[in-house]
């Protein structure tokens, strides 16, 4: 049995204690959030409800094997050492952390390290999206052309000014980081390419250019191939829409109100074809991590994936600020 500690009972919080109180092989043992509401509201006993770090560590830290965090990302990197360095096993909400030397420092931590690291990049375990990984990593086919959008409606959170994603010391970055990144990680992980360089324009929320809005990203990667990325968090729907396309045609994967994506296949000739994806093998994030620290295999979403994306944000945030293209440090 997988002893476990979850820190945030927010709204992604909550689904993954479900989660762990589903899975027969793990157990919920305690919880943390600042929010003493929240702890109630996700149902966590009474007993088991902690506001500090600390004092859960002291007061269960050695009956411990694994701890999910889902608390805004400005804290995962301490949280996330930390439970490494009590040699506990972690499953962390992306996105995994602040920037890249962060996400350098997570890497060189967990590399041939006993305790497992995973990111809760939920895209690499559905079926339709690695259908995409397949094709890319199982033949010789590559990626040519990629554009991709995702969009939202964040309205509230922008004109109410008190939600902590607008909070630049708690939600770090804006909507492209916070969530468009689902999208551009999934590019880079689908295909395999390395991104070289990118252009990118934004709008901002505030006036120190952090909370972006809007933004339009160019990015060319070292096979020569090239795409776009469009991210808005001041539209009044949900959309997601990714295409790649290779010799032989393209994929495309779409999706509307978070719901079950749609996987689409474009022929040489430029047919076009629903693609039947079985979704009875998708697992939860827990399962994943479960499965990935019994069998001593690396998670389907690691620290390097969230290397690479954390990369090409920061050199996309940079770019937006100065006006130039600027250089992905891998």
């Amino acid at each position: 049995m997988l002893r476990t500690a979850l820190f945030g009972v927010g709204g992604i919080g909550r689904r993954l204690a479900d989660e762990l109180r589903d899975h027969p092989e793990t157990s919920l043992e305690a919880a943390v959030d600042v929010n003493p509401e929240n702890l109630r509201e996700a149902g966590i006993d009474k007993g088991d409800r902690y506001t500090d770090e600390e004092r859960l560590y002291d007061e269960r830290g050695d009956r411990l094997d694994a701890v999910v965090i889902a608390t805004p990302p400005a804290f995962h990197a301490r949280q996330i050492h930390e439970a490494g360095e009590r040699g506990l096993h972690v499953l962390c909400e992306k996105p995994l952390v602040a920037d890249r030397e962060e996400a350098a420092a997570v890497v060189e931590r967990f590399a041939n390290s006993p305790e497992t690291l995973m990111v809760c990049y939920q895209r690499h375990l559905d079926p339709a999206f690695r259908r995409g990984y397949e094709r890319w990593h199982a033949g010789e086919r590559e990626p040519t052309f990629l554009t991709g959008q995702l969009t939202q409606d964040w309205t509230a959170h922008f004109e109410g000014d008190e939600n902590w994603r607008t909070d630049p010391e708690i939600g770090v970055r804006g909507h492209l980081f916070s969530v468009g990144t689902h999208v551009l990680e999934s590019m880079l992980w689908m295909t395999g390419l390395t991104p070289e360089s990118v252009s990118a324009e934004m709008a901002f929320h505030d006036d120190g250019g952090v909370i972006d809005t809007q933004s339009s990203l160019s990015i060319r990667f070292a096979n020569g191939a090239i795409a776009s990325m469009a991210d808005s968090a001041v539209v009044p729907a949900q959309r997601e829409h990714l295409r790649i396309w290779d010799s032989d045609g393209a994929l495309e994967v779409s999706a509307r109100d978070w719901g079950e994506p749609t996987l689409t296949r474009i022929d040489g000739g430029g047919e076009e074809s629903v693609v039947d994806v079985d979704r009875s093998v998708r697992e939860t994030k827990v399962a994943a991590f479960v499965e990935a620290i019994e069998t001593s295999t690396p998670p389907p979403a690691t620290a390097e994936d969230a290397l690479r994306v954390t990369a090409l944000l920061d050199a996309a945030y940079e770019s937006a600020r100065t006006g130039e293209r600027i250089d992905v440090d891998l």
